[in-house]
Formats: structure tokens, C-alpha cells, sequence
């Protein structure tokens, strides 16, 4: 049901003027969402960036929180994939609550508000945050009603949105009224496929709505310059594939554009450095910032005039990222490509055209089993007093086998983590003290750099960042993995016009996979 703006501006009669008075008018991924939001039913929202969907659904929920008198201390649960998007999400919304009274923290690992003993009405917060939350103050869950999921193709199909999965039917045991769930997300191939791993009885809303790339390929930053300067562009997001070409690009913009116009910002740089670079892209009205793939995804530098690539993308999928950061507020994404070969050219060419035709190629949904290990070391240390087996076949029902999970079990029972007595599950001294160390919370692997070897001629070619898809590219050439070993990862040319649609993500094991026994960890590496 679409309902129109003067329909929706009575039904948010408490909240229009906060949300949407300074628009004029709903957008139309708003006009499908809001009635939904409002009539409590779950649904996932997907549409491209800057579109709306974030106001689509808090609006509503504050609506419907401002009315219930029963939607008492922290009600709605907002959960983004990264601590800058909850930062970035946080100052977002802060004036808007402030005005309407509702109280809003956030909780990251390195940022927290949150007050057991005075919890807010909004929580912003990251899936490994909320597993530490609801170990340590699971009360305070009790009263949730909505959860947001941001960005939720971001987490999809990887150990940190297997993760959240499982956290949200530990957070069904808690709550003592059921609670809608929405998840937002940018353009996906199967909307009813994501959704259903999360959600239960949902609609999916979507807008077709595709933004316009006007691209332009040349051969350096003078280039760039003289079409900015011929186009007044202001304000330009630079995108390197590596920290050291950050610093060596920020060196010729400087020289270019002046010291006092250009930024930097990659992830060896302090947290400080790097929400400096935000803050002055946001405030300033003439502004350059380079940076690696730490911009790729929605942390708030104001509008960009223009994305200039400086090295060609990895992938496809990166490339879509970068360059849905300019011009957030058109329909259309302002390019520049800088090629230093004529394959390097081409490989632009290729990849702007399937940007263009807006072509998202399936992906097919793997679980990683290394969350079972995680969630069982964080159920566990949530319930010092034991759990039965029967509490964790419910828990990873649909997910993990009966048999695997008594394999899983056993192991750890051998490897000292856990224990049994009188039919319930224990964990061990041991895990309680990695527990109060914090460290059971989080899936997440270190950051793996492979040196990428040529299997054809045995020459190291450079390093990328683990995972990597299946086909990339590296030093302006194409490469398709054929196999990894130890730091090394093996690859070949890769021909056939790889840069066309045929990137395929590779995804990591989560860090408690080497915690599996190793026969499931052998059928894992058989599935894929």
C-alpha cells in the first residue's frame, strides 16, 4: 500500500515536523515504507543509497513509541555494521530525539553511553556489542519492540551476519513481547532470500530507482583538475587501493590543490586523524580527501561533488561503493577514472558499463560454523549456571545439525572450554576468564595480508587484503584465485573480460573456526 504525503503527514502527526518538514515531501521508498512501519508488520527495505530508508523506518518507530505508553526504557535496538556507522548514525539522529524527548546511547567497543541502570529508550550498536550487552545486562532487553538492522548486505552471508542471526533468537528468549525487526539494505540480487535468514512474515519493499554515472577515464590529476574547474566541482573523495598511495596521491593533490584543501583518511591513521578528515569534509565548502576503502561505506562527509578513482577497484562491488558516495543527493554520480595503461582502460570501460546496466549477480548463501563455537562460548558465559543440550539444538536449529553440534560440543569439552555435569553444559575457568576479558564477543579474524603469486611465472605481483573475490584486480591486470596457502595466495591471468560481472566474493572463516574439529571444518572447505 502507497499512501500519499498528506495521508502519512496525520499518521506522523508527533514526528513530521521533526523528520521530514525541511523536505517538503516524502521520497518513494518513505511512501512504501511508513504505512508498513506503522501497521507493525516486519519487512526488509532495499533501495540505493541516500534514498531515505534510515527515516523510512525510525520515523514511524518513534511514532509508535511516542504513542504506546507501555514502549518503556530501551525499546528500539538500531544495529549497524561498523563502529563508524553507529558514531555516524548517533550524531545523525541526536537533535532529532533530543527534540521529541526520546533518549538515545550508543555502544561500541571503543565508545560506549549505554547505563544498565538507566537504559535509553534508542540503543545504536554493533552486532559484537550486543552480544557483550545481552551476556552482561540481559534485563534490559526485556522491554525491546523493534530492532533496526542497517545496512544488513554489508553483514549478509558472512560469520558476522550468521552471528547476528543467532543474536536475534537469543534476543526473542529475553524480550517478553515479540518485536519487529526491518532490515535495510543498498540494491541486492534476492531481497525474500536475506530477508528470510533474519526475519519472519516480513513484506519486502524496494524501489527500482537506478542512479545516472557520468564517467570521464584520464591520465592524471592535472586532468581531474581542469574538468573540476570547468565544472565548478567543490568537494572530491579521492579512492586508493593501498595507504601507502593514499599518502604518495595526497602528495600531488597538496602540490595541486593546496595544503589546506586536502585530507587524508585510511586505517593506519588514529581514530582522532580520521574523524578529523569527516568533520572537515563535512563542514568545509572546497575540500579534497583521499582515501582507502575506509570511505566506501556510509560514514557522513557531507555531499560530494565528484568520486575520482585513482587505481582501479579490486572488484565490482567496490567499485559500486565508491562511487555511490558522490552526489548523494541527485540521481546521478559524478566519476572521474584515472587509467595508466590501456588495458587498465579497458578494464574501465568494462566495469562502468555493468555499473551502468545495474546488473547484480546472485550470490549463493554459505553459513560458517564457527559461529556455533562463538555462540556457545557466549551462551555459556551468559549463563554460569549451565544450559542443557536441548537449549542450543533450539538455538542453532536451521542452521547447524544435531550431529555436528554434539561433535562440536564434544571437541570443545576435550580442548578444556566447556564441561559436563548432571546433563548441563558448563564453561570452564578458562573461558569465564576469556569472557571477562571481552574476548568471546567478536568473530572477526585479524586483518590477513597475501603476497599475490603469478602461479605461471612464480612472480610475486604485491599484496591484498584477505578475503578477496574470486577474480580481482592488482597492478592493473585481472587475476582469478586458484588457490591460498599459508600467506600466499596463488592466482592466474584472468582473461576473460573478468571485469564484467564475474567478480564472486570470497568470504573469511570467522576467528573461532580453527575451533571447529576438524572434520567439519574439512565439509566447510568442501562446500566451498
Amino acid at each position: 500500500m502507497i499512501c500519499d504525503d498528506q495521508y502519512l503527514r496525520k499518521k506522523l502527526k508527533r514526528t513530521w515536523t521533526t523528520f521530514f518538514s525541511k523536505y517538503g515531501k516524502l521520497l518513494p521508498i518513505q511512501l512504501k515504507t511508513i504505512p508498513v512501519v506503522l501497521d507493525v508488520k516486519n519487512a526488509i527495505v532495499v533501495s540505493s543509497t541516500a534514498s531515505g530508508k534510515t527515516e523510512a523506518v525510525v520515523a514511524p518507530l518513534i511514532e509508535r513509541l511516542l504513542i504506546n505508553k507501555n514502549w518503556e526504557s530501551l525499546s528500539i535496538l538500531y544495529i549497524s555494521p561498523t563502529r563508524a556507522l553507529v558514531n555516524d548514525m548517533y550524531y545523525r539522529l541526536k537533535e532529532q530525539l533530543d527534540d521529541l524527548n526520546i533518549s538515545l546511547s550508543l555502544k561500541t567497543g571503543d565508545k560506549t553511553q549505554f547505563n544498565p541502570d538507566n537504559s535509553p529508550n534508542f540503543l545504536v550498536t554493533t552486532p559484537e556489542s550486543l552480544d557483550s550487552l545481552i551476556c552482561r545486562y540481559p534485563s534490559s532487553f526485556k522491554n525491546v519492540k523493534a530492532v533496526v538492522l542497517d545496512e544488513i548486505h554489508l553483514l549478509d552471508n558472512t560469520y558476522r551476519g550468521d552471528q547476528l542471526k543467532i543474536l536475534l533468537k537469543r534476543l526473542e528468549y529475553i524480550a517478553e513481547t515479540d518485536f519487529s525487526i526491518y532490515a535495510l539494505s543498498a540494491t541486492i540480487a534476492d531481497p525474500e532470500d536475506v530477508g528470510s535468514r533474519y526475519l519472519k512474515d516480513f513484506e519486502v519493499i524496494a524501489t527500482l530507482g537506478k542512479r545516472e554515472i557520468e564517467y570521464t577515464l584520464v591520465k592524471s590529476l592535472k586532468e581531474v583538475l581542469n574538468y573540476i574547474r570547468k565544472e565548478k566541482l567543490k568537494k572530491l573523495l579521492i579512492f586508493c587501493n593501498k595507504r601507502v598511495n593514499v599518502e604518495n596521491v595526497a602528495k600531488e593533490c597538496k602540490r595541486l590543490w593546496g595544503n589546506h584543501t586536502v585530507v587524508v583518511h585510511h586505517g593506519s591513521l588514529s581514530k582522532q586523524i580520521r574523524e578529523e578528515a569527516e568533520r572537515f569534509m563535512k563542514e568545509t565548502q572546497y575540500g579534497v580527501c583521499i582515501a582507502t576503502m575506509t570511505l566506501e561505506i556510509g560514514i557522513d562527509i557531507g555531499d560530494i561533488d565528484a568520486v575520482v578513482l585513482a587505481e582501479v577497484p579490486w572488484s565490482i562491488s567496490s567499485l559500486l561503493q565508491r562511487i555511490g558516495r558522490g552526489n548523494r543527493r541527485t540521481q546521478k554520480c559524478r566519476v572521474f577514472a584515472i587509467f595508466n595503461s590501456e588495458e587498465e582502460r579497458s578494464m574501465f570501460e568494462q566495469m562502468f558499463r555493468v555499473a551502468i546496466e545495474g546488473y547484480i549477480e546472485p550470490v549463493e548463501y554459505s553459513r560458517d560454523l564457527s559461529v556455533v563455537v562463538q555462540q556457545i562460548f557466549s551462551s555459556l558465559y551468559a549463563n554460569p549456571n549451565g544450559l542443557e543440550s536441548g537449549y542450543f539444538i533450539e538455538l542453532f536449529e536451521g542452521f547447524c545439525s544435531e550431529s555436528d553440534l554434539k561433535d562440536i560440543l564434544s571437541h570443545l569439552a576435550i580442548k578444556g572450554w566447556i564441561e559436563k555435569r548432571h546433563n548441563k553444559w558448563y564453561a570452564t575457568t578458562k573461558l569465564m576468564d576469556w569472557g571477562e576479558k571481552g574476548k568471546i564477543h567478536s568473530n572477526i579474524p585479524s586483518i590477513k595480508m597475501l603476497k599475490v603469486i603469478n602461479v605461471s611465472s612464480n612472480q610475486i605481483i604485491g599484496e591484498v587484503q584477505y578475503p578477496i573475490d574470486d577474480i580481482f584486480v592488482l597492478a592493473g591486470k585481472a587475476w582469478k584465485v586458484i588457490y591460498v596457502s599459508g600467506d600466499k595466495i596463488y592466482v592466474k591471468s584472468e582473461k576473460s573480460k573478468a571485469s564484467t560481472a564475474t567478480f564472486k566474493s570470497h568470504t573469511a572463516e570467522g576467528y573461532f573456526y580453527y575451533f571447529l574439529p576438524k572434520n567439519i571444518r574439512d565439509k566447510m572447505e568442501g562446500i566451498k
